[in-house]
């Protein structure tokens, strides 16, 4: 019994693997979607995804159903995020702030993409890869 005991304690003790919201910090910029039939992510190709260190995820009905994401995401955190600002969908920068939002007729990747391009942390990190100093 004793060792039931301390078995069931280790499980409720081990971490969730379950990566939080704030876990992509300095790590990811994520595109995050809800309800919004976006094809774009299917049209671009995982490179750039890659070089922008972009990661997407689209929610439909609360539940997660497209993501380049290969690991495990805590949904609720993302679903915050909808109630917080009431929008359909969010791109969030390296720092963890939310650059841009809106409602699902304004979406365009192409937009965001562009958006991140133009930021001075991504403009940084394209001096770098070509060598630049400007």
């Amino acid at each position: 019994m004793k060792f039931i005991i301390i078995f069931a304690f280790m499980l409720f003790s081990i971490p969730s693997s379950k990566k939080q919201l704030s876990d992509f910090k300095w790590e990811n910029r994520l595109v995050v979607t809800f309800d919004i039939q976006a094809k774009d992510f299917e049209t671009v190709k995982p490179s750039d995804l890659k070089e922008r260190k972009l990661l997407f995820f689209a929610f439909e009905s609360g539940n997660l159903i497209n993501s380049n994401f290969e690991g495990e995401i805590d949904q609720s955190e993302f679903l915050k995020l909808r109630k917080n600002y009431k929008a359909d969908f969010f791109l969030i920068g390296l720092d963890g702030g939310v650059k841009a939002y809106g409602q699902s007729d304004d979406f365009s990747l192409e937009k965001l993409i562009k958006q991140i391009d133009s930021m001075p942390m991504r403009q940084s990190e394209m001096r770098k890869k070509t060598g630049g100093n400007n």
